[in-house]
């Protein structure tokens, strides 16, 4: 299992500096060294942070920033194990667990980037191998309660990184009241915990408050983003082709209705309640990936109580099955030379199309920006469309002679609104609502692509507005956009 992560955690630095950063790189980066605040409009300040200490220590380095995602991967692999090892599980169990894990497209992928999406089922995966440990514990007649206020101090981390661990949190509550131990809520460590957990959380919850609960309105643009139909086949994939979602499938089943799981129940129905919360209100399908590591582990305890992890079983698993599983994976990460990609724009590749372009659109902008008049640069305030784009800007273009971005795009528009003494405005994007506010437009530029790879950065117009109609005070508040 060890030599598993460690493997899996070479892999992924082997890859780190291949192609650029992610867009949401470039966004948590530009957060954390510009804007460091107590919240945001769509994530929370831990990963901002963790992104700006990186770049403190070691300036524009992208194997740097993501030397953490690899280890937080490889963190991932051995607390499965760790919860297969909780249920019940020999070193067979635990490696069937833990390679699960590594196979899982949407786990691997993510271990390449810095971001919430990363950290968030390590996350979960601690806290549930520490409730776990609680109930088996219990289930022998001696609890021990640091278990629980440990689970409280890594959800007081994760809220900090996403609320969508109290979800989790929730749904493991109800699903003990339904099936027990009900002796978990009697044990002051737990209230307390969540106390201090609410406590941890007061910073972030104030600056949602303030700024109207953006957080909110981010739901609903997920939610317009997300097929509620295809949920559940999507976070099936991005388990696993196979291997993935035959153990989630099976582990959720060995959880519910296995006998010799009984004293986990309320973990199987931890599960259930988790996904048809974020079924129901149409969440993206990577949000139950905190569970994989649970459901995984249980399947491959069943597996073994069964039998079938031994002889002709096991060898099928461990010599056709999982070697099948790691294909998909494998191909989901930048591998390939970017000449390739190119000629191949059929090939989806998540990152070609979001770690690429970046430093092709801030070359073109400044270029843009620097060939204006002197007396109207110092007049022209730079505007992205999206965050991405302002992101970009904000993290490439300064050190190419940009001042700072605005967008009214998502968590950019909290950032901040242009003075109301600019008088012109280099847009970088197509145009929409802001860009009615103008009297006179002229293009000056299109963002080019190196090698002609397809992605978001390409085909980007550069644009020079002026003769603004209304003040940016007027303006800004009607131009935010989701």
């Amino acid at each position: 299992m060890l030599a598993l992560a460690g493997a899996t955690g070479t892999l992924l630095l082997l890859l780190s500096g291949r192609y650029g950063y992610l867009s949401d790189e470039l966004y948590f980066l530009a957060a954390g060294k510009y804007h460091l605040d107590w919240g945001y409009m769509d994530q929370q300040p831990l990963v901002p942070l963790l992104a700006r200490w990186s770049d403190e220590v070691f300036p524009d380095s992208l194997v740097a920033l993501r030397v953490l995602p690899a280890l937080v991967t490889m963190a991932g692999i051995v607390v499965t194990a760790l919860i297969a090892r909780e249920l019940g599980g020999d070193h067979r169990a635990q490696t069937l667990a833990a390679a699960a894990y590594a196979l899982s497209p949407w786990l691997l992928l993510s271990g390449h980037w810095l971001a919430a999406a990363t950290l968030a089922p390590l996350e979960w995966g601690v806290v549930l191998w520490l409730l776990t440990r609680w109930v088996r514990l219990c289930s022998l007649g001696s609890p021990r309660d640091r278990l629980l206020w440990a689970a409280a101090l890594v959800v007081a981390v994760g809220v900090q990184t996403k609320f969508q661990v109290v979800v989790l949190c929730v749904m493991f509550l109800l699903g003990v009241a339904v099936a027990g131990p009900h002796r978990l809520l009697t044990r002051p460590a737990l209230w307390f915990g969540g106390l201090g957990v609410l406590v941890t959380a007061l910073p972030t919850l104030v600056w949602q408050h303030r700024n109207g609960w953006p957080a909110v309105d981010m739901g609903t643009v997920v939610a317009s983003e997300t097929d509620r139909w295809l949920f559940l086949p999507n976070a099936l994939l991005f388990s696993g082709v196979l291997v993935g979602a035959v153990l989630c499938c099976y582990g959720l089943w060995v959880l519910l209705r296995r006998p010799e799981f009984t004293e986990y129940r309320c973990l199987g129905w931890t599960v259930v309640g988790t996904v048809g919360f974020f079924l129901v209100v149409s969440g993206r399908p990577n949000y139950p990936a905190g569970l994989f590591g649970l459901v995984f582990a249980a399947a491959a305890v069943g597996l073994q109580q069964r039998g079938r992890t031994r002889g002709t079983a096991f060898g099928w698993l461990a010599g056709v099955a999982y070697p099948v599983s790691a294909l998909l994976p494998l191909a989901m990460l930048p591998i390939y030379p970017l000449s390739f990609l190119a000629e191949h724009p059929e090939i989806v590749n998540y990152s070609r199309m979001y770690e690429t372009g970046w430093n092709e659109l801030a070359h073109t902008t400044a270029e843009a920006y620097a060939e204006l008049p002197e007396s109207l640069r110092e007049d022209t305030v730079i505007v992205g469309s999206t965050y991405p784009i302002a992101a970009a800007l904000d993290v490439h273009g300064r050190e190419l002679g940009l001042p700072g971005v605005y967008s009214p795009h998502r968590g950019y528009w909290f950032f901040g609104q242009p003075p109301d003494s600019a008088r012109a405005m280099l847009y970088v994007g197509g145009r929409d609502a802001i860009t009615h506010h103008f009297g006179q437009r002229r293009q000056l530029d299109t963002v080019p692509s190196r090698h002609g790879v397809v992605n978001i950065a390409r085909g980007v117009p550069v644009t020079l507005y002026t003769q603004p109609r209304v003040s940016w005070s007027e303006l800004w508040p009607r131009v935010r956009t989701l």
